[in-house]
């Protein structure tokens, strides 16, 4: 059974960034332009469900950012009239007038969370691999968020070569901005993890800034008593089913959530939606199950879910659920 209180949404695939290693860069064959309507979500997405259903909406895409899509607000307006969902949004944050800042600002709450994804300490070290951002309406946009909302305000940097020696600097400034959280991610997207990068990798930052997995991980720092809600997982359901299978799904006990493409496709995780080779099965998967063709309800109820789904035969399955990595995450914090 899929967990369904936590669903991470590409409300746009649109976004005006080159960024060397998104799929739109990599793999641009496939990319489709687009983005889900505020329809999509009053059909989808009812108040019945959303009560039963919705606990936290993610906004964040493989080759899309939210703030791209025009209906963003409206649809966020639509979670929070019936239910106070914690919203997540994970952006850029390039090219947005302050205005548009403020009105969102409008509708969030202290649990509601905005990622502003900075990499670099000026405009021309950001767009090193943040291609083609505007460092000067990134930071008018938080600016504009912090006076206007009392949400979490999170800068979210990736370690690089470029920025490795300046983090502690991007830490002290982003405190001056009135961020809540400074969150480093150790990627896995070099040399030493994948050859065709190169041995010589220009964007891998020294080994302890690289992670040692096959998935990120996260060095988060607080800097107000602003925190984000405790992971809701199925305790019950991580500890038997870590007890009885090499693979522990993140998608049932709860803590990755379900992915919804900007095309409406269900994917069971962003990491079986994207778009390189080894997914091309799950991109079939993903035409059948359209949300523009059937209702959410049906296609949650399907038989799939129960049978081939628990097969868990696929690559990132494999990769990203293994339970050694899965039970190193959680053994030790519930």
């Amino acid at each position: 059974m899929l967990a369904t209180w936590h669903w991470h949404i590409e409300i746009s695939s649109k976004c005006t960034l080159k960024c060397p290693r998104c799929a739109r860069q990599e793999v641009p064959n496939g990319l489709v332009n687009t983005e889900l309507s505020l329809e999509f979500f009053e059909r989808n997405f009812t108040k019945e469900f959303i009560l039963n259903n919705v606990e936290k909406i993610s906004f964040c895409g493989d080759d899309g950012d939210p703030i791209y899509a025009h209906d963003l607000i409206p649809v966020v307006r639509h979670f929070k009239q019936y239910k106070d969902v914690e919203i997540v949004i994970v952006t850029n944050g390039s090219y947005k007038k302050e205005s548009w800042w403020v009105e969102l600002g409008s509708l969030l709450t202290e649990k509601d969370s905005v990622h502003f994804s900075i990499d670099g300490y000026d405009n021309d070290s950001n767009n090193l691999y943040r291609v083609n951002s505007d460092y000067e309406s990134i930071i008018t946009g938080l600016k504009a968020l912090r006076t206007s909302s009392k949400c979490q305000i999170v800068w979210a940097a990736i370690a690089f070569k470029f920025n490795e020696d300046r983090i502690d600097s991007m830490k002290s400034y982003a405190q001056t901005l009135g961020v809540d959280r400074f969150q480093l991610t150790l990627s896995t997207k070099f040399g030493s993890f994948y050859p065709s990068y190169g041995a010589n990798d220009p964007l891998e930052p020294s080994k302890k800034y690289v992670s040692s997995t096959h998935r990120f991980e996260r060095i988060i720092e607080n800097y107000t008593s602003k925190h984000t809600p405790v992971p809701q997982i199925n305790l019950d359901l991580y500890q038997k089913i870590s007890l009885n299978q090499d693979i522990v799904p993140l998608c049932e006990i709860g803590n990755k959530g379900l992915y919804i493409d900007a095309r409406g496709r269900l994917f069971p995780c962003c990491w079986v939606a994207n778009r390189y080779q080894h997914n091309r099965e799950w991109q079939d998967l993903g035409n059948y199950f359209d949300l523009n063709q059937d209702t959410l309800e049906n296609v949650l109820a399907d038989e799939f879910w129960e049978t081939d789904f628990k097969t868990f035969k696929w690559q990132e399955c494999k990769t990203k659920c293994k339970k050694s990595a899965v039970n190193q995450e959680y053994a030790t914090s519930w």
